[in-house]
Order: structure tokens, then C-alpha cells, then sequence
């Protein structure tokens, strides 16, 4: 039986699992997809090493451990070389080989909602490893790119080549495209959102990155204000499908695999 997981910290709320179960009776393959919860980055050696004796072929990885897993790697991909963050792990003959199907969500998702994002600003909230996905997803398809950050000074620090602005300065920016990168509206804490109604009404498109709940607090703000949104659903099976299209080197049919879990994972 083929060996595959999800490494993160607080992740019991993840509709992973679910996502790869059903490629997995889809395409008739005999594996299982397990949730590493890891309390502290400490631990990630000893953990790597264990999952190599264990014969694991596969890891996606998330919110915290994104860019921190990086050290432990033996190779990157071209983008993750050029993002910074990695959300997928392959281990081959004994090393660990680092890629970003994030990055490959998003462009999915990018199509699925027809943006035509060229010369476009894009406004991006967050710094974290999905934001820096966004970021070259954003640059590939020629638009124009803003960070939001709270903390602007370490912000610009760390994104040299990008255009960072503060929560206050949002109040008075508008722009083709709104995205939240954060955390902030996750499952349990579902009653906040990273910035108030009135910024949405700037934005011709708002895309929430979270996937669960459904919809968001920042997305209720996008639907009252007559905004075309799209949560992080779509590209979480997006990147998941590219990640085991890397692990058994095939391909699957991505519109196929969406239309079986969307009413599985919302029912």
C-alpha cells in the first residue's frame, strides 16, 4: 500500500483526507493519506526520518511548515526556488525532493473564475507561504501586485520586489483582484474576517484562500456587496491533484475529481 500525508500544526479541521481518498477510489490505487499534526518545528528532523523508514512516498505540507521544512530537503523545484514555500514533498530513494502545487491551484483558480489579470492590480493579504504562491502566480499571469501586511517594515524587508502597504493604507486602495492569504475566518473562528465590508466594495474580484467554512465571513462581505468570489476549495483540489500527479507520475482529470468532492465536502 502506497504511503501519503499532511504535515501542519492545528490541521483537524483539513478536508485533505477526503480530497485524496477519492482520487485514490477514483483511480483505483492502493494507498492512504494520514494528518501528521506537529506541535513544534523542533520535532521536524526526527519526524522527516521517521516517515523515510516508514516508506512514505508522499507529504503535502501547510500552515505553519511551509517555508520552515525547507531545511530538511535535499532538492527544489524551479518554484519553489523562486516562491520560497513548499506544500509538497516527494521522497525518492531516500530524499526529499520540494515542490508548489499551490502555485499551480491558484493559476487553476484564476481560470475558473475568467480573470484576465494582466495589467491588473492585485492586492494580496498576507506574507505566509500561500501569499508568496500567490504572489508568483499573480507576476506569471502579468498582473500588478500589492502585499498588505501589519507588519509593513519586516514586510518590505523580506519582499524587496513587491509594493507592501499597511491595513491603513488598504482603506484607500482599490484594485481588479482582493485576495486573502491568511488564516483569519478559518474553522473554528468563523465570526472574523482580515478587513472590514468596505474594503471589498474597491475590488471587482475576491478570492478567499480558505476553504472551510464554505464561506467565509470576508466572502459574506463580497456576496452583500455584489462582488464575484470564489473560496479556496477549487484550488485546494487543485494543488492536491497536481501533488499526486508528482507522487505516482499520472495524470488525472481535475474536473472529474472537483465535481465528485463538491458536494461530498459541502453536503
Amino acid at each position: 500500500m502506497k504511503k501519503f500525508g499532511l504535515l501542519g500544526k492545528n490541521i483537524s479541521y483539513t478536508f485533505s483526507p477526503t480530497l485524496h481518498n477519492k482520487i485514490f477510489k477514483l483511480y483505483d490505487i492502493d494507498a492512504q493519506y494520514e494528518i501528521y499534526d506537529l506541535k513544534d518545528e523542533s520535532l521536524m528532523k526526527d519526524f522527516l526520518k521517521d516517515l523515510k523508514q516508514k516508506s512514505i512516498l508522499g507529504l503535502n505540507v501547510t500552515i505553519p511548515y511551509k517555508t520552515t521544512i525547507l531545511k530538511f530537503v535535499d532538492t527544489i523545484s524551479p518554484e519553489v526556488q523562486s516562491i520560497g514555500a513548499t506544500n509538497c514533498i516527494k521522497f525518492e530513494n531516500g530524499r526529499l525532493i520540494a515542490y508548489n502545487t499551490d502555485y499551480f491551484g491558484l493559476i487553476k483558480t484564476f481560470e475558473k473564475m475568467d480573470l484576465n489579470l494582466k495589467n491588473k492590480k492585485a492586492v494580496i493579504l498576507g506574507t505566509g507561504g500561500a501569499a508568496k504562491a500567490a504572489i508568483k502566480a499573480l507576476l506569471d499571469c502579468g498582473a500588478i501586485v500589492f502585499i498588505v501586511s501589519r507588519d509593513k517594515i519586516k514586510a518590505q524587508s523580506e519582499f524587496k520586489d513587491i509594493p507592501v502597504i499597511s491595513y491603513d493604507e488598504l482603506s484607500k486602495t482599490s484594485g481588479y483582484l482582493l485576495i486573502n492569504a491568511t488564516p483569519i475566518g478559518t474553522n473554528p473562528n468563523i465570526n472574523v474576517s482580515p478587513v472590514n465590508e468596505s474594503i471589498i466594495q474597491n475590488f471587482d474580484f475576491v478570492l478567499d484562500l480558505i476553504y472551510n467554512p464554505q464561506e467565509t465571513l470576508f466572502l459574506k462581505f463580497a456576496k452583500n456587496r455584489g462582488k464575484n468570489f470564489e473560496n479556496g476549495l477549487y484550488m485546494l483540489i487543485s494543488q492536491g491533484v497536481k501533488s499526486e500527479e508528482i507522487w505516482n507520475e499520472k495524470e488525472f482529470n481535475y474536473e472529474k475529481i472537483y465535481d465528485e468532492l463538491i458536494n461530498t465536502i459541502y453536503k
